[in-house]
């Protein structure tokens, strides 16, 4: 049921257009419906022609095939051309999932997240899962559907003849094996996880074992490297052994189900022309394409599950904050806790008026960055942290961006035309040139930046931040590249912002220019 309720929320979570998917399985299922139509009245029209052999007899049956057999190619062309478009709607759709997923991670989440092939690997998942509409719910439906109206023409179609029941028997068959491969999806899921588990294993042994093979090998324990494989290797066969063998209680559904529809028709037909007995014991084992089309499409769930489990677990569960920045921008945090060197957390706790400076002082490793990114809402933290009467965490982040600022001590998005590096996220262009020199930089609006020096870096994102006109203004060691005439520059344009700061430092200059300096190398109760 677990199984089940993940592929609905993801069918959910990548619904495509309404009239997208309606047009997918019309043209799926009038293509499936044509070549059912095709092989069963190329038979039948063999049966009246044995009976009737004159030409005029089977001309409406001749030219009635030879329509359907004309339009079959184009049918099944427009059929994979609606499935593609929508299997590429699904893509798109889960692409921008995933950047908005992985866009709202925080600073510690990204570098967790940041090593190995996570990211990649997701995006993969995105294209597989595509297979869920393409490859599984469009086929299958549009094949019971085709079912469906091979069942109603048992009863419509012969003249002055009682069919239902044959029609009725047939389609009980069919129900029931659809149901069967549909409720054989969790024992496979089971199965194909115990797989991947297996091959990550292998690949985990194999990659141990050639780190130390040398070093084993000369300590004469190559009986050991081979033993270890040898287990690897016997996991993962029987994995896949097992796997097969669920595999293949599906096929017998596709193959017992047919079989019994043919002996529903011979069992439960009421007497008429022979025509019609034969039409409806071929519709009948048509169901072998209907049961063969749900299994692969049960099998298509199945594969891309693991990808849905994965993406799961890029996802975040918490609701998108909505609430407005507060007319009272004080910051006050309690509690929270930052990293120290050795690895534990210590709480920290203070209070920042509009307009004040709060300077934090630690040795490298104390924790000062993880305070500031927890303050700006860009890392998890414990405890607690609000702004005016409202938590941090609840504040919509547009509007939190507008309003914060963080500049961290390596800023980035240096490099381009001086108009559009500095005003990113402003429109103060006139400022930007009387900012700059300001701050000791001459430069001009159409200048090109290619490479600055790590100090210039630093005072071109400090203006930056000012000219955003923030409320808050965050900075990580933001004069580490400066020297004393530049630190005093950057000090006395900070000093005509309108904003509460909090600056991490070393400098003595800048924790003596704040009005409170928060030690986190001091203890803490």
């Amino acid at each position: 049921m677990k199984d089940l309720q993940r592929l609905w929320t993801w069918l959910r979570r990548a619904a495509p257009r309404k009239y997208d998917l309606v047009r997918a399985l019309l043209m799926a299922t009038v293509a499936q419906l044509a070549g059912v139509a095709l092989f069963v009245g190329a038979l039948a029209l063999l049966v009246v022609s044995a009976q009737r052999p004159e030409l005029r007899a089977i001309g409406a049956f001749l030219v009635a095939i030879e329509l359907v057999a004309f339009l079959r190619s184009p049918l099944r062309f427009a059929e994979r051309l609606s499935t593609h478009r929508l299997g590429f709607a699904a893509v798109s759709h889960w692409r921008r999932w995933l950047m908005v997923t992985v866009g709202g991670w925080s600073y510690s989440r990204w570098q967790r997240y940041g090593a190995g092939d996570v990211l990649e690997r997701s995006l993969t998942d995105t294209e597989e899962l595509q297979d869920l509409w393409l490859r599984g719910v469009v086929p299958a439906l549009s094949a019971v559907a085709v079912s469906a109206v091979g069942d109603a023409a048992i009863v419509l179609m012969p003249p002055r003849a009682h069919w239902w029941l044959v029609a009725l028997g047939v389609a009980l068959v069919q129900a029931v094996g659809v149901a069967a491969l549909l409720g054989r999806i969790g024992a496979q899921v089971r199965a194909d996880e115990q797989l991947r588990a297996a091959r990550g294993d292998y690949v985990a042994t194999l990659v141990g074992t050639g780190a130390a093979a040398l070093e084993i090998e000369s300590l004469g324990a190559s009986d050991f490297l081979r033993g270890r494989d040898a287990a690897a290797v016997e996991r993962l066969s029987r994995a896949e052994e097992h796997v097969r063998r669920v595999r293949r209680r599906d096929v017998a559904v596709v193959v017992v189900g047919p079989l019994a529809a043919l002996a529903v028709v011979g069992a439960a037909h009421p007497h008429g022309a022979s025509v019609w007995l034969i039409v409806a014991a071929l519709v009948a084992m048509s169901s072998v394409d209907t049961l063969a089309t749900v299994r692969a499409a049960v099998h298509t769930a199945v594969a891309v599950t693991g990808g849905a489990q994965r993406l799961d677990d890029l996802s975040d569960p918490r609701t998108t904050p909505t609430a407005p920045w507060p007319t009272d921008s004080t910051v006050s945090f309690q509690d929270v806790a930052v990293s120290t060197l050795a690895g534990a957390s210590a709480p920290v706790s203070g209070v920042v008026a509009p307009g004040r400076r709060l300077g934090v002082r630690g040795p490298s490793g104390a924790g000062k960055s993880t305070l500031l990114r927890a303050l700006a809402g860009l890392d998890d933290a414990t405890g607690r942290i609000d702004v005016g009467p409202t938590p941090l965490v609840e504040i919509a982040e547009e509007q939190l961006r507008s309003h914060l600022v963080l500049v961290p001590s390596e800023p980035a998005l240096v490099r381009g035309y001086v108009r559009d590096v500095v005003t990113m996220g402003s429109t103060g262009h006139d400022e930007v040139v009387a900012v700059l020199s300001r701050l000791g930089i001459d430069a001009t609006l159409n200048q090109e930046w290619t490479e600055l020096s790590r100090g210039e870096r630093q005072r071109v994102a400090i203006a930056r931040a000012g000219l955003r006109s923030p409320d808050v203004l965050l900075l990580d060691e933001p004069t580490s590249a400066l020297g004393e005439t530049e630190t005093t520059v950057v000090l006395e344009y900070l000093s005509t912002l309108d904003a509460s700061v909090i600056v991490a430092s070393h400098d003595d200059r800048v924790l003596g220019w704040c009005d409170e300096v928060l030690d986190l190398s001091a203890p803490r109760g």
